[in-house]
């Protein structure tokens, strides 16, 4: 009988240094920057490198995790990660860190949907109830303590500490991971290969193209041309990486405002210390986000209780309409005021959870795999558009990069409201 502690350990390990990897290292940009002599693009590759092959591998990662086996997949890729973590923290330029941070996502990739798929398979019902809520707690502490502790290690010691503090950490858990969980035998899954070189070519195509990688008429080209290429590769894939049964109107309308809702907010957590620190500390301008964090812990228990009167729709519209007027309060806030707005951003974050659950109960039990990945890669890519379009607005300020990120919410809330509204059937 495997033991549960060690099991639990290694997933919220799992969840627990992929999303400190993101929330750690926003506050430490402008130092980077600076260190390694980056412009605003080039600090918006170091960030949207690790989302792009995270999101782009994510669906794939989970195929071979039940091809080969979680433990296995898992293995490489905390192996992987600590590796390509390595890789980061003695990068000596911004192209072998951002190639570095690619790394990170790809072994990213192998360990989230493993990570947390192993506390099905080696866990009974009881534990695993269990095991999901540690989870889900290890994904809001490193929510919480990332922009205070990235701070603090770029001030206090160096931005390479960043990562190399996962080193340890990865090697540790692959050690527990191997000793307590049993080896499944391989199954013979099929691997979408085709889809996955095929999506992962078209998001660096279009965030090269909107990054001002080339010639804009022939990058626009290109990319359109790769965007039919992935839309020709599913369309004839024996073996689909978006089955053509996810195509339900709830499932579609809930991932996409999770997306935009992404989009928006990484933008704006991606603008903010760059905009901050000419004239706060890194450890200061960490510190200001901790209150945003902690709402977004005090805002899940309130999710459930505003589902159970109003429904999952419209609790996620409630929430939606706190973080764009939150993000349009910010564009006149001084400093205590911008504080507080970002508590109200965080707060409305959370009341937008119940929209996976709600997207999830639309599909088939058989896809809930591939559906909960797609939502969560599909949040990823939004997450590196969201840098680079709202990063982009920025080079006008922060004032229009904030109205654009407030634009992106509206349209995330009225994508729930037309999911919640009403069907009616037209009489011929």
């Amino acid at each position: 009988m495997t033991r549960p502690l060690p099991v639990v350990l290694v997933a919220c390990f799992a969840g627990f240094v992929t999303a400190l990897d993101n929330s750690i290292l926003m506050v430490a940009l402008p130092t980077i920057g600076r260190d390694l002599g980056l412009t605003t693009t080039g600090l918006q590759w170091v960030v949207v490198a690790y989302m792009l092959v995270f999101a782009s591998l994510m669906v794939a990662a989970g195929a071979v995790g039940d091809r080969y086996g979680v433990r296995r997949v898992l293995l490489v890729g905390l192996l992987g990660f600590g590796i390509a973590s390595l890789g980061c923290g003695t990068a000596g330029s911004g192209v072998s860190l951002a190639l570095w941070r690619a790394a990170q996502g790809a072994a990213a990739a192998a360990v989230v949907p493993t990570g947390l798929a192993v506390l099905r398979t080696h866990l009974d019902a009881a534990h695993r109830r269990v095991g999901i809520v540690a989870w889900t707690g290890a994904l809001a502490v490193a929510l919480a303590v990332g922009p205070a502790l990235g701070g603090l290690l770029s001030e206090a010691a160096h931005w390479r500490w960043i990562f190399l503090g996962n080193v340890p950490g990865c090697v540790a858990a692959a050690v527990i991971a191997r000793a307590c969980l049993s080896p499944e035998r391989p199954r013979p899954t099929p691997l979408p290969v085709r889809s996955t070189l095929a999506l992962t070519a078209a998001v660096f195509v279009v965030t090269a193209t909107v990054l001002g990688a080339g010639p804009l008429p022939a990058m626009v080209a290109l990319s359109g041309a790769v965007c039919l290429l992935v839309v020709h590769v599913e369309r004839t894939a024996a073996h689909p990486l978006f089955p053509r049964a996810l195509a339900v109107r709830a499932f579609l309308g809930g991932t996409a405002a999770q997306a935009l809702w992404g989009l928006a907010v990484s933008g704006v957590l991606f603008v903010l210390p760059l905009h901050l620190q000419p004239d706060l500390t890194p450890l200061d301008t960490g510190l200001l986000f901790v209150p945003a964090a902690l709402a977004v812990i005090a805002g899940a228990p309130a999710a459930p209780l505003l589902v159970a009167r109003v429904g999952p729709w419209r609790t996620a519209a409630v929430g939606l309409a706190a973080v764009g007027a939150g993000m349009v309060v910010m564009v006149f806030a001084d400093l205590p005021l911008l504080v507080a707005c970002l508590v109200v951003v965080g707060f409305g974050s959370a009341l937008t959870t119940p929209l996976t659950t709600a997207a999830l109960e639309a599909v088939e039990e058989r896809l809930a795999g591939v559906a909960s990945a797609s939502i969560t890669a599909s949040r990823e890519l939004a997450g590196a558009l969201g840098v680079t379009l709202i990063g982009l607005a920025y080079t006008g300020g922060l004032v229009p990069a904030l109205l654009v990120a407030a634009g992106v919410v509206a349209v995330a809330l009225a994508s729930t409201l037309v999911v919640d509204a009403p069907r009616t059937r037209v009489r011929p």
